[in-house]
């Protein structure tokens, strides 16, 4: 590498090639800036090739009989039953439901009055 002056006030060294020429500020600026618009480019490309999918393959052979036998045997599947489950949170208020709220509640409050008197008689609060 040789040492290159350029006259100007102070004198900046660049440290250059024999054969490269002296590359400007304005001209080393326009090439990080074509880098960038290159490199948010090749991002956008990768990201567009992730975000479409081709259609799947069609299956060919012994993979289509299969599927074809599976696609004819469809329609017996719309005969099954279909049963009508009982469940608690189906929306409706039950019995249940009602008491299970009362005794929690009660339950609550009643641990957190205990909790609260051992605290004050302890004199920890």
């Amino acid at each position: 590498f040789w040492l290159k002056f350029r006259s100007a006030t102070p004198p900046k060294i660049f440290l250059t090639p024999a054969s490269a020429p002296c590359i400007s500020e304005a001209a080393m600026a326009a090439r990080l800036n074509l880098l960038s618009v290159a490199l948010l480019a090749a991002c956008v490309v990768c990201l567009l090739n992730t975000a479409f999918v081709s259609a799947p393959a069609q299956p060919r052979g012994a993979a289509a009989t299969i599927a074809a036998l599976a696609a004819a045997g469809a329609p017996l599947a719309a005969f099954a039953n279909d049963e009508l489950l009982e469940y608690n949170m189906a929306g409706e208020f039950t019995g249940f439901m009602t008491g299970g709220y009362f005794a929690v509640t009660l339950g609550y409050t009643a641990i957190s009055f205990v909790s609260y008197l051992l605290l004050t008689k302890l004199k920890i609060i």
